[in-house]
């Protein structure tokens, strides 16, 4: 039997730093029949890609590829995944840390959503939509804790999403497949995970927010340290756009906002639980917390959301 998840860590530099962690934190699947992992690195020109093998020559079940080239992050990704024999690809930053029962929680809910949703994105501490929590001041370790309880008390609810953000993303292979990839025009990276989410619904599928899978997103190092990651950003928003010229490039609060609108919903129709009202705490928060700076919007926004609180 095919496993039903294939995870494909993306590494490139810094393994001490980002790429340890993170494979770290899956050792306790490894050995899980249902699960493989790949792990790549991709072209990095420090000592990260002799660590990467010799972390993975630990364990004869994990699959290491080594690029030689810097393939950028759709490159690196699509490397990864041609290798993968899953039901659904679970494509993984470095930059992130699994805590307890997330792989598991994982498992649980691929294997029961409807066949009309080909993609479903975590929840986390930082990310730049809906599936972004809401806690602030919390240290990483507080938020596995968090993590930890998400992942063992599911909702069983997807929630909306736009777009999703792809530190870690789980993708139907066959979709995967279909729809070629990531597209490697976005060169080293940026954009290539909302181009993706927008072909994905021009495709005809659903893509959805999973609140019972927690991912901490630690933050990359990479590409923040990097001086041409402004003009990279500019120049890769251009593209998308060519490619998409009806994108909405929303801001984090309305992914948030539509989130908390369905959660509202479910509330109404009777189906609240005390596992939705702790995903509710983790975000009604935010609505005042993402308020614009603006004093005209400002007011504008706290007017649309007074009812919800």
């Amino acid at each position: 039997m095919p496993p039903i998840l294939s995870l494909v860590v993306l590494g490139f530099r810094n393994f001490d730093v980002t790429t340890k962690a993170c494979l770290e934190s899956l050792i306790p699947w490894i050995d899980d029949p249902e699960v493989e992992i790949i792990v790549v690195d991709n072209g990095s020109d420090d000592d990260s890609s002799a660590k990467t093998s010799q972390w993975c020559a630990r364990f004869s079940r994990v699959n290491c590829l080594i690029s030689a080239d810097n393939l950028g992050f759709a490159g690196g990704m699509n490397f990864g995944a041609a290798r993968a024999s899953g039901s659904w690809l679970v494509l993984i930053n470095n930059d992130t840390v699994f805590p307890d029962g997330a792989i598991d929680a994982m498992k649980r809910v691929v294997s029961n959503v409807d066949d009309r949703v080909a993609m479903l994105g975590p929840v986390t501490n930082a990310a730049g939509n809906g599936q972004r929590l809401w806690k602030p001041g919390a240290s990483h370790e507080e938020w596995l804790q968090v993590g930890k309880w998400l992942n063992t008390h599911p909702s069983g609810e997807l929630m909306p999403a736009y777009r999703c953000d792809f530190f870690c993303i789980a993708i139907r292979a066959k979709v995967w497949v279909e729809l070629g990839g990531l597209d490697r025009v976005f060169g080293l990276g940026y954009y290539e995970d909302f181009d993706f989410s927008l072909r994905l619904g021009q495709a005809g599928y659903q893509q959805m927010i999973t609140e019972d899978v927690f991912v901490l997103h630690v933050g990359s190092a990479t590409f923040k340290a990097s001086p041409s990651a402004k003009a990279l950003i500019k120049r890769n928003k251009k593209i998308l756009k060519s490619k998409h010229p009806l994108a909405r490039f929303e801001h984090t609060r309305l992914g948030n906002l539509a989130v908390i609108e369905r959660q509202l919903e479910i509330k109404a129709a009777g189906r609240w639980t005390p596992e939705l009202d702790n995903r509710y705490q983790l975000r009604i928060g935010a609505l005042v917390g993402d308020a614009p700076k603006s004093l005209l919007k400002r007011w504008l926004w706290k007017r649309k959301v007074k009812v919800l609180k």
